[in-house]
């Protein structure tokens, strides 16, 4: 019987064989046409993902909660 990793080993180990590395979100049609975005959570972290006016796709890790806002990044996503 084993025992479950105690919290810092289980973070070192997320560190160390995920965040290193790409990461699949979504396919690029989620986002088809510039100026789209779509908000994700990976790994705990939310994400946005946008297209810019040259139609390249972005992805921005939002790092702190703006004044006022509901989430860190409450931002209009997809194509509402």
């Amino acid at each position: 019987m084993t025992t479950p990793p105690d919290d810092r080993s289980f973070r070192r180990e997320m560190a160390t064989a995920y965040r290193s590395g790409w990461h699949f979100i979504d396919l690029v049609t989620a986002i088809p046409h510039n100026g789209d975005s779509l908000m994700v959570t990976v790994f705990g972290e939310p994400v946005v993902v946008t297209r810019d006016e040259d139609g390249d796709v972005r992805a921005y890790r939002c790092l702190r909660r703006p004044r006022g806002r509901r989430s860190p990044c409450d931002v209009p996503c997809g194509t509402e």
